[in-house]
Parts: structure tokens; C-alpha cells; sequence
């Protein structure tokens, strides 16, 4: 009898512990620092790119090459980026000062990835995002705000429902 109440106790705090980690992401929709001064490096020709919020609704994709999550989230987003291309801008996001450029360079051939891929050389911008763990997606609106959060790998159709549910509050 002492172990089921174990049992259920720590499965009860358990879901609290959830609610509670819901409502902070879900109140962190925070605006991002100086949206219109955000300027990378592009890795296809190394040229500077200031990011356009303004344009259409954006989405940040924070990776590395090494990270086997971010392998297994690659294709998912390609395959996202084929279909909202014309609704959403992509950047991939590599956290440069934690990879290698050939390394990169490999992985954006190894998944045939079409979207701008910025290099965070310093680590600057995902400092600013918080140094969450990655994949990371954010989900960012025209006046550079915060409107949703993928930290981590997930299934094809949760990354699916979020792109679905923020290109709509656009239309």
C-alpha cells in the first residue's frame, strides 16, 4: 500500500511539475532583442543577412551537425519548408562556436536543406534565445515576438501543427 501512495504521489507532483513548465513557456512569448538588427552569416556564400520579420511569419531553427536530435528533426523540416515556403521564412540557425564549417557544410548536403542556413559564430543569438537545448524552433511574429517553442526533437506532425497554427494567425 506504501508504494502505490509512492507511486501516485510522485506521479501527481510529476503533473504539476508539467502545468507548471506549460505556463512558463507558454507566458515567455518575450519580444527577441532589436528584431531588425539580427545579421548573420550565411553559410552558402558567407555574405551578411539581416533577418526580415516584417515579410512573413519567420521560424528559427537552432542546430548543430554533431547533435543526433537535430539529424533526426533535419529531414522533418526540409519537408516543412517544401510545403510553407511561400507562408514562412525558415532560417536554420547553426550554432557555429559549438561546430565545425566543413561539418556543417556536410550536413546541409547530407539533407538537401534549401533554406538560408545563418552561422551564430559567437553564440550571441541563441544566448539571446535563451541557450536552450537543441533542435530548437521558435516560431517568431513581424514584430519579432515569441509566439511558440519546439525545444528538442519531436514527431513530424507536433513540428507540423505548430507551423499550421501560427501561419494561421497570419491569414
Amino acid at each position: 500500500m506504501k508504494k502505490i501512495s509512492i507511486i501516485v504521489s510522485t506521479f501527481i507532483f510529476l503533473i504539476a511539475l508539467s502545468s507548471i513548465i506549460l505556463v512558463v513557456v507558454n507566458n515567455s512569448s518575450k519580444p527577441i532583442k532589436s528584431p531588425e538588427n539580427i545579421e548573420l552569416k550565411e553559410l552558402a556564400n558567407g555574405n551578411k543577412i539581416q533577418v526580415d520579420f516584417s515579410e512573413k511569419p519567420t521560424v528559427f531553427v537552432f542546430f548543430t551537425s554533431w547533435c543526433p536530435y537535430c539529424n533526426d528533426d533535419a529531414p522533418k523540416i526540409v519537408s516543412l519548408y517544401e510545403k510553407y515556403k511561400n507562408r514562412v521564412n525558415i532560417y536554420g540557425i547553426n550554432l557555429l562556436y559549438q561546430d565545425d564549417l566543413s561539418e556543417v557544410k556536410q550536413y546541409v548536403a547530407d539533407y538537401n536543406i534549401k533554406y538560408p542556413v545563418l552561422l551564430d559564430e559567437t553564440g550571441d543569438l541563441h544566448k539571446q534565445f535563451g541557450e536552450q537545448a537543441f533542435p530548437a524552433l521558435f516560431f517568431i511574429n513581424s514584430d519579432g515576438k515569441v509566439m511558440d517553442q519546439i525545444i528538442g526533437s519531436t514527431d513530424f506532425d507536433a513540428i507540423e501543427s505548430s507551423f499550421k497554427i501560427f501561419i494561421k494567425n497570419y491569414d
